[in-house]
């Protein structure tokens, strides 16, 4: 009975698309053939806003030092969309660049007279004023923030924050900090280095007196790093200073891999020039950008970078195709990027995206980052 069942289903399953009609008592089946599809693909539509300066017969050095930074941004997101073609040949990216030319008028103007209903996204403006006045007047559109992340755009729930908060480093950092502690008692943390806002500082201070009220926090914020007492200790390098990270190198030679556990926020070369000594310690590290030469698919695309753009790549011109290669990769898979956006991480080359919404009403911030440890 059961093997009967599954032919009778299997036959009405095979059936569909099948139309039956009816003549003279007899039955005629006519089997309709299923439009084949596959080779129809969505068109993607974005603008790029970006302080460009090609109208301006002068400029100064400070809008000059923009527009290259700018230039470079385009030709990156220019080389994704090429590598996207490149590998999706029937994908079809129409491009509309307007060159904002750092003026708020020349925005208001685009804005009010620009129709926007086909547009899937717009990446930039660069500066905050501009891109809070698109928000209100197109909140239907994801606005990509390149560069700008700020808790005054945390209200837009259709601005994107694609540039990672420092504060965010030290999480993963803490949560080692929390393991080592609950095991081993250490209770001193050393911060060296700059942090001229003493955001990173405070949030340390403060969760590290969460766990324990006698937990001490010193810091210092040149190259006197002077230790207080004998007890082991945790140390954290803050920033990317070259010299201040030659210090710290000698900093950690001074003591025994039982007397200090070294971190790291941010990239600094140091590391790297000196990894056989911080593979004795473990040392871990977290940074915004990193570029992993071993990973396939990165050395293709750094490749195809090099080959359209020459072997002297800046950052904005990595920044350009990394964010333009997410954006572009996720609408291709729905052309409705707030459906998409915090649904999976996203890889780039230098670049980590992993968007979370920051609540019911707001927006979307980018929490991706690298944690490296040398072992």
């Amino acid at each position: 009975m059961k093997k009967i069942f599954f032919i009778i289903f299997s036959f009405i399953f095979l059936l569909e698309g099948v139309e039956k009609q009816e003549s003279n008592n007899k039955i005629k089946i006519i089997i309709k053939k299923k439009e084949d599809k596959s080779h129809l693909t969505k068109p993607i539509n974005i603008i790029f806003m970006l302080p460009l300066f090609f109208s301006s017969k002068k400029i100064n050095q400070e809008n000059k030092e923009l527009s290259d930074h700018a230039l470079s941004f385009y030709f990156g997101s220019k080389t994704a969309i090429d590598f996207i073609l490149n590998k999706k040949k029937k994908q079809k990216i129409n491009i509309k660049i307007f060159d904002t030319e750092n003026e708020k008028k020349r925005v208001d103007n685009f804005i009010d007279s620009y129709d926007f209903s086909k547009i899937h996204a717009i990446i930039g403006p660069f500066f905050r004023s501009s891109l809070e006045k698109i928000a209100k007047n197109n909140n239907k559109i994801p606005i990509i923030s390149p560069f700008i992340s700020s808790d005054h755009l945390n209200f837009y729930p259709n601005i994107v924050q694609a540039e990672a908060k420092d504060i965010y480093l030290i999480e993963p950092i803490l949560e080692e900090i929390k393991i080592i502690h609950q095991k081993e008692k250490i209770k001193t943390l050393y911060l060296l280095g700059e942090d001229p806002y003493k955001k990173i500082t405070n949030l340390i201070k403060k969760k590290l007196l969460q766990w324990n009220p006698h937990f001490q926090v010193f810091y210092f914020k040149n190259n006197s790093f002077n230790v207080i007492n004998d007890m082991p200790f945790f140390a954290i390098f803050l920033g990317g200073n070259p010299f201040l990270g030659k210090k710290f190198i000698e900093f950690i030679k001074k003591f025994s891999k039982k007397k200090i556990i070294p971190f790291g926020i941010g990239y600094n070369s140091v590391y790297y020039e000196n990894i056989s000594l911080l593979r004795e310690y473990k040392f871990l590290f977290t940074t915004k950008y990193h570029f992993n030469k071993n990973d396939q698919n990165k050395r293709e695309m750094f490749f195809f970078i090099r080959n359209k753009l020459g072997s002297h790549l800046n950052k904005y011109q990595l920044f350009g195709f990394d964010l333009s290669y997410d954006i572009l990769c996720r609408l291709i898979e729905n052309n409705n990027l707030f459906k998409i956006i915090d649904k999976k991480p996203f890889s780039g080359l230098i670049s980590k995206y992993r968007y979370e919404k920051i609540y019911d009403k707001g927006g979307y911030l980018n929490r991706g980052l690298w944690v490296i440890r040398l072992h």
